[in-house]
């Protein structure tokens, strides 16, 4: 019997696919890093369990009951985590294994870490939620030994915790990504979560991760050819949830413009990724600029339909500090995710070009360079 163990899942930067990645059939490029969650999970014989996250001060007590269901006070903090547990011991518990308590502790790289400004908590756009909720599914499946070799497993359950905890069925790129690693990715319908009864039961759970769901994961990495570089905005931060709440009011006022829009950015996107695939460690110089000008058709759509929507996804300061950023080393660079203030991410073809970036980024005030790589791998675990 497996009686402590060590998962771990990474953060990530959302290439191509801001917004369009909503709508199936359109694709997300995703590429992890090298910042990764730790969840840490060890077995004991009561049935007590105890979750405890040093990053946010605060800790979950409580009881396993039989079914799998937790008997705790929970602090918001810490609802998404909990809620990970919990659908993961009821899923064990569906599949006829028996329960006792179990300790877990979670922690996090510095820079995937939400900060504190002021009186604020702001995130740094990496994908933290995504990554936790992955790391401590993927993590208590192989503490009670449940085969998931692809992961697939662990993909849905993450996926459906995480709607569950938020309250809204997103894309999944950030929870696909944190399992699978840097990948092109396909979303799954949102019918098969929302078709879930309010109270379902753990056979109903159980039937659903079983099943088949239509989402698509390609293994894709960028090429070792092109140098990404990333910054946080100093004290800035972007509710991804309002902002896709706009979009989608938008969708429902102006249905024909939206999905104009979305085609528009979905159709550049697959020419950037066309052209990204064929890239090599010396790449052609019409590749590079047929991948840098499908980029930048994207990026262009992406912030139209920030200005028809009201959402902040590339205002004007954006915009004017990434064509300097294109002036001084970058390739390409955006906004990543949900767009607003977050982060700002850019690419360079080598070395040189990465330092002047780099040093163009040092001289600005509102900007903090994010040290670190793209790692491209997903959910791992280690028996301790």
């Amino acid at each position: 019997m497996i009686s402590k163990i060590r998962g771990s899942a990474p953060g990530k930067v959302l290439w191509l696919g801001g917004y369009s990645v909503l709508e199936r059939p359109n694709i997300g490029f995703i590429a992890t890093v090298n910042s990764r969650v730790y969840v840490e999970a060890t077995r004991n014989a009561s049935r007590r369990i105890e979750i405890d996250a040093p990053q946010f001060g605060s800790k979950i007590e409580g009881v396993v009951e039989t079914n799998g269901r937790i008997m705790a006070d929970v602090d918001d903090k810490l609802k998404l985590i909990f809620t990970c547990v919990e659908v993961t011991l009821r899923y064990v518990v569906a599949t006829g294994r028996e329960l006792g308590g179990v300790s877990i502790t979670t922690k996090s790289d510095p820079e995937i870490l939400y900060k504190n400004v002021g009186d604020k908590i702001v995130k740094s756009g990496l994908g933290s939620s995504a990554a936790v909720s992955v790391a401590a599914v993927g993590t208590l499946l192989r503490l009670f030994e449940i085969d998931d070799p692809d992961n697939q497993k662990t993909h849905k359950l993450a996926q459906l915790a995480h709607s569950l905890a938020t309250g809204k069925v997103g894309s999944g790129f950030d929870v696909a990504s944190a399992t699978f690693g840097s990948i092109i990715y396909v979303r799954y319908s949102p019918s098969l979560i929302t078709a879930l009864p309010k109270e379902f039961s753990n056979e109903e759970l159980f039937s659903l991760i079983n099943s088949e769901w239509d989402y698509s994961v390609e293994k894709m990495i960028l090429p070792n050819s092109l140098i990404p570089v990333m910054a946080n905005f100093s004290g800035e931060g972007t509710s991804t949830h309002v902002s896709v709440s706009k979009v989608f009011e938008f969708k429902k006022e102006s249905i024909e413009e939206y999905e104009s829009i979305i085609s528009a950015i979905n159709s550049a996107n697959l020419d950037a990724l066309k052209a990204l695939k064929k890239l090599s460690e010396t790449p052609p110089e019409d590749v590079v600029e047929e991948f840098v000008h499908a980029f930048d058709v994207g990026r262009a759509a992406t912030k139209e339909l920030g200005k028809r929507s009201g959402v902040n996804i590339e205002d004007d300061y954006a915009t004017d500090l990434i064509e300097e950023s294109k002036k001084n080393g970058a390739l390409v660079a955006k906004l990543p995710g949900a767009g607003g203030r977050d982060a700002i991410v850019a690419l360079t073809k080598d070395t040189i070009q990465e330092r002047r970036l780099r040093g163009f980024w040092r001289s600005r005030k509102d900007l903090e360079i994010m040290d670190m790589s793209f790692s491209n791998r997903g959910f791992e675990y280690n028996i301790l």
